[in-house]
């Protein structure tokens, strides 16, 4: 190589060389004071951002649930003022206990004591975990219990105190908050600079006081929250459900994703859906999370925003539910325990789902419900609710013998059979199945489900009208209900089947049980020509793009029944209801308590009544079932009431409600039905007698 050439390369490395001592003395020396302070004072920060939880609605429009925004304030563990000592005796004890490997943390307790010396707080941090250990080549499970003792220093608790005074709450209830959040920095839950919330739903004012004085408050920040608002408290309660905070498990399952979704995952203080629509349709409901990355200064003040990934709102509900026939349902049944549904016979969306007693959602945080109340005001007997049907149960029975050809033309009730007794006629009487139903004869079909159609023929038939499965009904906790058969019999108790239970079965008695959805889906089968159809709460959702989609839909059943047979049930259900001997003649005929229905609304009601015993000292289940109008079925219904009272029948409570929800029932679903001058007449007198005037 040339001396020319190694020269020049000795003065280009002689000057890059330069060049960078140069660059770095300028960045230590002359600008190191600079930088110092910036690493000293500017910090790196991920923040969540959220969008709210997706609006219920009503049919018609109106808001049943939305969320209502607020603020909460939280804890920046590492931004406290001599953090180090409030919160390093606690995260080291899961230090010592992760390198054992936790497998689960049971339990955390929290005691704060009283005030320590030299004005701060002591505080007891309790942890019991469960741990794996290699012994020999395996692991074990094993259980320990460990604590750590917190001094809080007297800055920190001052502070504390200020805000405490702010939120108007004990300042030991805050520092409980805190050290439950820190316990999920040390489970791996939540980063250190990740905010705990210590107070929730406080005011404007007090968040704005937090908010524009950083250096008054350390290591308090707001937190923008949102509290999930029932504008109409109790009204389908049972439908719509409730939120509550989720619990330890739920994070372990979901803090990674949520069914699929990163951006919907949980994290510590986040609602989830309990029951109801908010749980069966809670990842819809549910926002997507943001996330931005900022530059913060000593004073967490925002100097740059590094990234920013908006969040999206959850999903709008609209349910097939009416205010107006929700309201009637609810208003009928008040008072009483039991439930009330109301169905389009073709479609099976359902406009009114009412439980009794109900609870107002908005309340349950603080005031969740005695769970020693008997009258579980948080069960939805429309679908949880599993009772004997009683007599309503004859209508499939009837429809069965009908189809299969194999219903008697007549029989003659002595008043008992095979010790069973008919107490709902004169007797002895020559009844066909006409007389029977509408009468509601026990020994036409105590004789026709042993001599005719068999144990075998009626399960049949109930299980193809539906009973003992689950309607698929988009709500959670639907219970099947009970249909029993020899089979089942056999296989619990190793006994054979019994005719006399072949005559409890006959006419809807224990053990045979069913929900209120159940009979209602079934009663609209029967209205609407032989589908048995999939009952539907959820009209449509509206995503944030704003565009509606449909929840896929189960196809109905075809029960391919014959026309001019449900022709007979139809009129024997209207006889029910406006016929002399009909056992609801007295709630939809003239009486002294109200007008004729049919002259009253311009049209008529099928029915059919239903009692229930529940056997010891338990009282019936009075039902009443049907369908209108008549001539041109719209809507199915069923209401259900719980009785204290062992005598009390379906005619005689479920009936008359019926017929007060029928009366309030909103023109829209009597288009094209006559009398529609006849309602409104009315409804004008009803809106006068309600209002007092």
């Amino acid at each position: 190589m040339s001396r020319f050439r190694i020269r020049a390369i000795l003065i280009l490395a002689f000057g890059g060389f330069l060049m960078v001592s140069t660059r770095l003395f300028y960045l230590q020396v002359v600008r190191g004071e600079h930088y110092r302070d910036y690493v000293e004072n500017v910090r790196v920060e991920t923040k969540w951002t959220e969008a709210g939880r997706g609006a219920i609605r009503a049919a018609g429009g109106e808001l049943l649930a939305y969320d209502e925004p607020g603020f909460h304030i939280a804890i920046v563990p590492n931004a406290l003022p001599d953090w180090p000592l409030v919160c390093k005796p606690v995260l080291k004890l899961y230090e010592l206990r992760r390198r054992e490997r936790i497998a689960a943390v049971r339990d955390v307790t929290v005691v704060v004591k009283d005030r320590a010396a030299g004005g701060g707080y002591e505080v007891s941090f309790g942890l019991a975990a469960t741990f794996l250990r290699l012994a020999g080549t395996e692991l074990v499970e094993s259980e320990e219990q460990g604590t750590a003792m917190v001094v809080v220093p007297r800055r920190a608790a001052a502070v504390l105190e200020a805000v405490a005074a702010l939120v108007k709450a004990p300042a030991t209830e805050l520092l409980k908050e805190f050290f439950e959040g820190l316990a999920l920095v040390g489970r791996g839950w939540r980063r250190l600079g990740e905010p705990c919330v210590v107070a929730r739903d406080v005011g404007f004012l007090a968040a704005a006081e937090i908010e524009t004085n950083p250096d008054r408050y350390p290591g308090f920040v707001v937190a923008a929250s949102a509290r999930r608002n029932y504008p109409y408290e109790s009204l389908a309660c049972h439908a719509l459900g409730y939120v509550q905070r989720v619990s330890a498990a739920e994070l372990e399952r979901w803090r990674e994703s949520y069914n699929g979704s990163e951006a919907k995952r949980f994290l510590p203080d986040d609602l989830i859906g309990r029951t109801g629509i908010e749980r069966a349709f809670d990842f819809d409901l549910r926002p997507a999370r943001g996330v931005q990355t900022l530059e913060v200064d000593a004073a967490r003040r925002t100097q740059r925003v590094l990234e920013d990934v908006p969040a999206e709102h959850g999903a709008d509900l609209y349910l097939s539910l009416d205010r107006e026939v929700q309201s009637a349902a609810e208003a009928a049944i008040e008072g009483h325990i039991g439930a009330a549904i109301v169905m389009e016979a073709a479609s099976g969306r359902i406009l009114a789902m009412a439980s009794s007693p109900r609870y107002n959602p908005n309340d349950l945080p603080r005031k969740p419900p005695d769970p020693n109340d008997k009258t579980a005001p948080l069960l939805n007997r429309a679908i949880q609710g599993q009772y004997p049907l009683g007599s309503a149960f004859k209508l499939i029975e009837a429809i069965g013998a009908l189809e299969d050809n194999k219903a008697p033309a007549s029989i003659e009730c002595t008043g008992a059979y095979l010790g069973h007794l008919c107490e709902n006629h004169s007797v002895p009487m020559h009844v066909d199945l006409e007389n029977a139903l509408k009468r509601s004869c026990n020994v036409y079909f105590y004789r026709t489900a042993n001599e005719f159609l068999g144990i075998n023929g009626v399960v049949k038939w109930a299980e193809r009208f539906g009973l003992g499965q689950r309607t698929g009904v988009s709500l959670p906790h639907e219970r099947p209900g009970f249909l029993p058969t020899p089979a089942w019999k056999l296989k619990k108790y190793g006994e054979p089947w019994y005719a006399g239970e072949t005559c409890n079965v006959a006419i809807g008695q224990y053990p045979l049980e069913v929900t209120p959805l159940q009979v209602c889906r079934f009663v609209a089968a029967i209205a609407n020509g032989g589908r048995l159809v999939r009952p539907r709460l959820v009209d449509k959702l509206v995503g944030a793009d704003g565009r509606p989609r449909t929840p896929e839909e189960d196809p109905s059943e075809t029960l391919r029944l014959t026309p001019a047979k449900l022709d007979r049930i139809h009129k024997v259900m209207r006889s029910v209801c406006h016929e002399l001997g009909g056992t609801a003649r007295k709630a939809f005929g003239r009486s002294e308590a109200h007008g004729d229905f049919a002259q009253e609304q311009g049209y008529e009601v099928a029915g059919k009544t239903s009692t229930a015993e529940r056997g010891g000292a338990r009282g019936n289940i009075g039902w009443f079932v049907g369908f209108a109008p008549c001539s041109s079925p719209r809507i199915a219904f069923t209401v259900m009431i719980e009785h204290e009272e062992q005598r009390i029948h379906g005619a005689d409570v479920a009936a008359p409600l019926a017929r007060r929800i029928l009366e309030r029932l909103p023109e829209r679903y009597l288009e094209g039905v006559p009398g529609r001058e006849l309602r409104e007449r009315f409804r004008e007198r009803l809106a006068r007698r309600e209002s007092g005037t």
